[in-house]
């Protein structure tokens, strides 16, 4: 009896961990989702208190086969979103969606794709400057879900940094105001 106990738990120990490695695929995200990660290559957060310390952020659009990560580093990127989770510091992310999930419909992905594929190889807006079409980190993801959605999914701040510490900050609307990823990350608007 005790052989046939130890036997069935093998069984289960066996079947739920080949399912939990399964279990990630390309269709866990949804076209639209924001995800999160911490990218060496990238300047630090730097946010006091903020122990996930996310620096980069994306949006994912699905094409016919994959899943995909738009996001800007040194240029705006497409990547397999497994390569874009696999630049982050111990392959650790997080993914956010809009909680009013109905604004992101086709029309709206339509309208994003068509503008993430138009940026492709755009430089990184090193004078953080909105009166160019060139973008940075966080601005990216703002600026497209306002664009497109309507939906601001943080209040701009004003830009009280330090030149040092303003790297992985993103302005919006004028060159006084700015977004970061951390602000993104604790939308209200997204869950």
């Amino acid at each position: 009896m005790k052989t046939i106990r130890h036997t069935f738990c093998l069984i289960l120990v066996i079947i739920s961990g080949y399912s939990f490695s399964q279990g990630i695929t390309e269709n866990t995200w949804q076209d639209g989702d924001i995800i999160f990660i911490k990218n060496p290559k990238m300047p630090p957060a730097n946010e006091p208190g903020d122990k996930k310390n996310f620096n980069c952020t994306g949006i994912v659009i699905h094409d016919k086969e994959h899943a995909y990560v738009y996001f800007m580093e040194d240029v705006f990127k497409r990547m397999p979103i497994m390569e874009f989770i696999g630049m982050s510091e111990d392959k650790k992310y997080s993914v956010k969606w809009l909680a009013e999930k109905e604004l992101v419909d086709q029309t709206a992905i339509g309208i994003m794709t068509t503008y993430c594929n138009a940026k492709i190889g755009d430089k990184k807006d090193t004078q953080e400057n909105l009166n160019t079409e060139e973008l940075f980190n966080a601005e990216f993801v703002w600026k497209i879900y306002m664009s497109t959605l309507g939906v601001k999914l943080c209040e701009p701040k004003d830009m009280t940094l330090e030149a040092d510490n303003k790297k992985d900050m993103s302005l919006t609307g004028n060159a006084k105001k700015t977004v970061s990823v951390r602000d993104i990350y604790r939308s209200e608007l997204l869950e």
